[in-house]
């Protein structure tokens, strides 16, 4: 997946979810369809990120208000032991009594779920919900509807490349936090 956001001046905020509209992005298309195969590598690649980052995880994260690097890693590895889930439900009917997804809420309970989770149990986790996410996508057709998560109701493809960039995004926020 390359992205082309141009010029970035801050980080967005905590609890802003990408949409197409705010960020180009430029996908591998095959017959009018995400791959999988790309999606899966661009998941595979981020994974090999995380687990080669270092640094003191106690620094603020900048642009992300009340946030350490432990508290943005946190983040990520939700996320990321998420999506298995988030694409399986493209197999299930949607709960018609679910509640609208709320960004603000999901992420501060994630982060306090994992308060007391050290940076490697953190990217430990991160590396599990990748490696089923890329087992997940395998059985799954990129055309049908993801039902829970942010982008419930959009096309699985759609809704996988959408959270890879928002996982980029987070990434290459923690990173410069890492190392400066």
């Amino acid at each position: 997946m390359l992205v082309d956001r141009g010029p970035r001046s801050r980080p967005e905020p905590k609890g802003s979810i990408p949409t197409l509209g705010s960020a180009r992005i430029r996908l591998e298309f095959v017959a009018g369809e995400f791959t999988i195969s790309s999606l899966q590598a661009g998941y595979i690649e981020l994974a090999g990120i995380i687990r080669a980052l270092h640094g003191d995880w106690t620094a603020p994260a900048p642009g992300y208000d009340g946030w350490t690097c432990r508290d943005l890693l946190a983040h990520l590895s939700s996320t990321a032991a998420s999506l298995p889930s988030v694409a399986s439900s493209a197999t299930e009917p949607k709960d018609p009594n679910a509640p609208p997804f709320d960004a603000n809420r999901w992420n501060a309970s994630q982060v306090r779920r994992r308060a007391d989770k050290e940076p490697q149990e953190l990217i430990d986790e991160y590396d599990a919900g990748t490696t089923r996410l890329v087992t997940v996508l395998s059985d799954l057709t990129m055309d049908a509807r993801v039902t829970i998560g942010p982008y419930a109701g959009s096309p699985l493809g759609e809704a996988m490349a959408l959270m890879l960039e928002h996982q980029r995004h987070h990434l290459s926020d923690l990173e410069r936090a890492l190392t400066g």
